[in-house]
């Protein structure tokens, strides 16, 4: 088959390395089994060779997740495997599984990010949310942990409707934890999380931004810890903007790699099986990367095919639409709108100054 998109980088590869995870969260997108033991995952030398197969492509970076990247059984080796690659490393984790040996090992391979969820700054909160008694007090113990023996590490929190009110004392909680950032992400609506929209715990779109301008007005002022509130760029000042830069996903430079191998846009091909694309045991990273079909939509189709509010925002080109994950896990469609920005212009809420007439 001929190439489809030579040009694209592949900067960057999301492993999912364990489709388990030792917690129960309400909320994950993804909806990974339930296990507190080790996995074996992707067979690390299939790993390695697509991952040099993909420098050939541009990869500088490797974001470990899952599940819980910890289980993984061979986490020590792709460590130092990457490290010697010189590749970047962040880590995504619930930071319950750390101890001195793990640490040790991400520090002698220069992990550059390590971000930890927590979802409130009371134990019984969290570990409703989390669906693991005790789940608050070993993720803390991890976060000490971190800060003894010198990361730099942003904490996540993810936004349900009972948590809110625990906001405050999270982020008095980061800055004493030692904390460069708190992420603040809203629900999204697909794996786990679609049960928590049918219970009404999200937040809607208005409560979204008010939070966000109370954030942004009143606790964001303190330059001890860096509070970045995840919504779409065009729902966010231009204060904001002008200091933090458009961060949104990269998706027509990264590739996901399941547990078992598969290729998917990200994480989402582990519960919307459309959105695999072949598999590292028996494809070459550089055939799917340059040749899929739906990567080659995606590329021909971003931003031009974007529909609804997303194909008018004046940010469409740096956006893309925010999340093309999100959009087909709730609509089978890669060029819908993102559910956040098509509610807030539903509602009145859009600013008609990011709009293209």
């Amino acid at each position: 088959m001929r190439e489809q998109s030579p040009y694209y980088q592949l900067s960057s590869l999301y492993l999912y390395l364990a489709d388990q995870c030792n917690l129960s969260c309400r909320h994950c997108w993804i909806s990974p089994g339930f296990s507190q033991d080790q996995k074996d995952g992707i067979y690390i030398e299939y790993l390695k060779k697509a991952i040099l197969e993909a420098k050939g492509l541009g990869l500088q970076s490797v974001k470990l997740t899952g599940g819980e990247p910890l289980l993984y059984r061979d986490i020590y080796a792709l460590l130092e495997f990457l490290a010697a690659e010189e590749i970047d490393i962040l880590i995504e984790t619930n930071g319950t599984l750390f101890n001195n040996n793990i640490l040790e090992k991400m520090k002698s391979c220069n992990v550059e990010q390590i971000s930890v969820s927590l979802d409130a700054c009371t134990p019984e909160v969290h570990d409703k949310i989390r669906g693991v008694k005790g789940s608050f007090d070993r993720t803390i113990a991890g976060l000490k942990m971190l800060a003894e023996h010198g990361f730099n590490f942003q904490i996540i929190m993810t936004l349900h409707r009972n948590n809110l009110m625990e906001l405050p004392g999270l982020i008095s909680l980061c800055k004493d934890l030692g904390a460069t950032s708190l992420k603040i992400n809203p629900l999204m609506p697909c794996g786990r999380g679609k049960e928590v929209f049918r219970d009404r715990q999200n937040l809607n779109t208005g409560e979204l931004i008010e939070l966000y301008r109370m954030v942004e007005q009143e606790w964001s002022l303190n330059m001890d810890l860096d509070i970045i509130f995840d919504l779409p760029v065009a729902l966010r000042s231009i204060t904001d903007i002008k200091r933090r830069g458009i961060i949104e996903c990269r998706i027509l430079n990264i590739l996901g790699i399941l547990a078992n191998g598969d290729f998917s846009i990200c994480g989402i091909g582990q519960i919307i099986d459309d959105l695999r694309m072949g598999n590292l045991y028996k494809d070459s990273i550089k055939d799917v990367w340059r040749e899929n079909l739906i990567l080659a939509g995606l590329r021909q189709g971003l931003p031009g095919r974007l529909k609804g509010i997303c194909g008018r925002c004046i940010f469409r080109f740096q956006c893309m639409g925010s999340c093309r994950a999100n959009a087909y896990a709730m609509t089978r469609d890669l060029f819908a709108p993102y559910f956040l920005c098509e509610e807030s212009y539903e509602s009145g809420l859009f600013p008609d100054s990011r709009i293209s007439r």
